[in-house]
């Protein structure tokens, strides 16, 4: 997520409506750079309650603008989608470089893409019924001499399904997959974190999660029996778990609270504090972070704990 690009969508987008409403959505899954920008047809439909037919219609517009770049094309490949970045002139403050003469820049209106027939060699767009075709919602079924196709699926991944980064994923995973105790389902394990890609502070946390964790009652009994695999570990965000030492009370995480954002939350919640508002401060009406973690440290010196600089 960017909030650099999502507040120069707000200031500077050429457009308004649910355009502009997609080009945030676009903007936060961009980097800051405006670039990495991959999500599938049906979570941008999701996150703008559009159809999936507008949002396209939105994006060939945005396309054939010049403020919206695809680099990249989906294979087909379930959880492989087109990627796209915005247009670096305007990320630098500038405007969208006005198309070469010649490029028709007329609205593209709502009506569906031509069919498609795959005769086994090319495809061919059938822009209107030819004698002897009959078409459904299904495909195309011609009676010449056993030739028979149907439209090809849409490429774009299950909802449930969500797309693998075009880069592989963050690094990092040999490392905390070394260290933690159930080594079994490793390509289980390694596709779900590079799914997540967490960031060089959250594997952090991981590791030391994981150095406390596997101290703790649960993970030694009966020699790591009741380890979860890594993947389940990863799906259920159970770096976040405080273990407990045996027969102690409830066990301190690795590190100071003031050093992870989990440790910091749970924190502000233990001295009455509201949660740290991402979505005012999202749009420019909240506080950051930094200074909500500041907040909590003077309140903590304030209940008399000593917090480290």
């Amino acid at each position: 997520m960017s909030i650099k690009v999502m507040s120069m969508v707000f200031d500077r987008y050429p457009a308004g409506g649910m355009e502009r409403l997609l080009a945030l959505a676009m903007a936060d899954h961009a980097s800051d750079d405006g670039r990495r920008i991959w999500p599938s047809v049906d979570e941008l439909a999701r996150k703008t309650m559009q159809s999936r037919s507008s949002v396209q219609r939105q994006i060939r517009r945005m396309v054939a603008t010049g403020w919206l770049i695809q680099v990249k094309t989906a294979t087909g490949r379930p959880g492989v989608t087109n990627e796209y970045r915005i247009c670096p002139e305007w990320i630098e403050g500038g405007d969208v470089p006005v198309p070469e003469r010649g490029v028709n820049l007329t609205p593209l209106d709502d009506a569906p893409p031509p069919e498609v027939m795959h005769t086994g060699v090319n495809l061919t767009p059938v822009s209107t019924p030819e004698r002897g075709v009959t078409t459904d919602e299904r495909g195309v079924t011609r009676d010449e001499r056993g030739v028979t196709a149907m439209t090809p699926e849409s490429s774009e991944p299950s909802m449930n399904q969500s797309p693998l980064p075009p880069g592989g994923g963050a690094t990092g995973f040999d490392e905390l997959f070394a260290i933690y105790p159930n080594h079994d389902n490793r390509l289980k394990a390694e596709r779900r974190y590079r799914r997540m890609a967490p960031s060089a502070a959250l594997q952090q946390t991981m590791r030391s999660a994981i150095e406390a964790q596997r101290l703790s009652k649960r993970w030694t009994k009966e020699d790591g029996e009741f380890v979860p695999e890594f993947a389940n570990w990863l799906r259920n965000e159970r770096w976040r778990d405080v273990p407990r030492a045996p027969g102690a009370g409830p066990a301190v995480a690795a590190g100071a609270w003031h050093e992870t954002r989990s440790g910091i939350d749970s924190k502000a919640r233990a001295l009455g504090l509201a949660p740290w508002d991402e979505a005012a401060f999202s749009v420019g009406r909240g506080e950051t972070y930094l200074a909500f973690t500041a907040r909590v440290r003077r309140a903590a010196e304030q209940a008399g704990e000593a917090v480290c600089a």
